[in-house]
């Protein structure tokens, strides 16, 4: 499913060095911001990658504009798109990430509601980006207090 939303420019691979990450992070916190990852194979072509490098998948998230949950119980909760990073979706060494692995499992399972603890709430705006991206219809989202 990764691999399909790279054939739909819809994510990327990205092959920032650990270093190169650990320098973002550094950068964010020395201005007092959340670490998040400045893009920089967005755009790229992936011949540019180093030799042998195996890259991670990264979603295209939108840049700018909100991104709006409907929840059941928190009500319209709004998300700077901003905030939302080019999120990975698939480790370089081919295991998905949580965000990506559970858009995929409730699609395929057929779910139509999704109820979860409020401290996913977050999690809930990048869902959105996966299946947006995907053309999948999102499920009915509840987020409960814990």
């Amino acid at each position: 499913v990764a691999e399909e939303l790279v054939r739909l420019g819809k994510a990327y691979y990205c092959y920032a060095t650990p270093a190169e990450l650990e320098a973002m992070r550094e950068s964010a916190r020395a201005k007092g911001l959340p670490p998040r990852y400045d893009g920089r194979w967005r755009d790229r072509d992936p011949s540019e990658a180093p030799v042998g490098a195996r890259g991670a998948i990264r979603i295209k998230a939108p840049a700018e504009g909100e991104t709006v949950v409907h929840d059941r119980v928190q009500g319209e909760v709004r998300f700077p798109n901003k905030d939302l990073d080019d999120f990975i979706i698939l480790r370089s060494d081919g295991n998905p990430t949580y965000m990506h692995a559970v858009v995929v499992d409730d699609h395929d399972m057929g779910i139509t509601h999704v109820i979860r603890g409020d401290d996913h709430l977050t999690n809930a705006a990048r869902q959105m980006v996966i299946y947006r991206a995907l053309g999948w219809e999102v499920p009915s989202m509840a987020h409960i207090p814990l």
